[in-house]
């Protein structure tokens, strides 16, 4: 059986909650903006030589969550993809109930 490594959580100056893995080998930096959850997934392969980036910005929890559930790192990385789920659905939530409603309100 792999060997699953823990993730280490930070919070960095730059903006935005990071959940790495302890080998390094998935980081996933994620940002609340008035958009939405900006998540900037880096997925590093070492022996491949190749590096994977995947940006994308949701406005809805129901798409976010969607999106996790088809990430191929919740079968190599499940604490990592189960923080990212969890971290991600707060800061979106935060956001969904901070947004003003959207009417046909007009200023005079």
């Amino acid at each position: 059986m792999k060997k699953r490594a823990k993730p280490l959580k930070l919070t960095e100056s730059q903006g935005g909650l990071v959940v790495r893995s302890e080998d390094g080998a998935v980081c996933c930096r994620l940002t609340s903006t008035r958009f939405g959850l900006c998540v900037e997934r880096v997925r590093q392969y070492v022996h491949r030589n190749a590096r994977l980036v995947h940006t994308a910005i949701f406005n809805d929890t129901e798409r976010f969550l969607r999106w996790c559930d088809s990430d191929s790192v919740r079968f190599d990385y499940p604490v990592v993809s189960s923080m990212i789920r969890r971290e991600g659905g707060a800061l979106l939530s935060r956001h969904e109930h901070s947004a003003k409603p959207h009417g046909d309100h007009k200023e005079p």
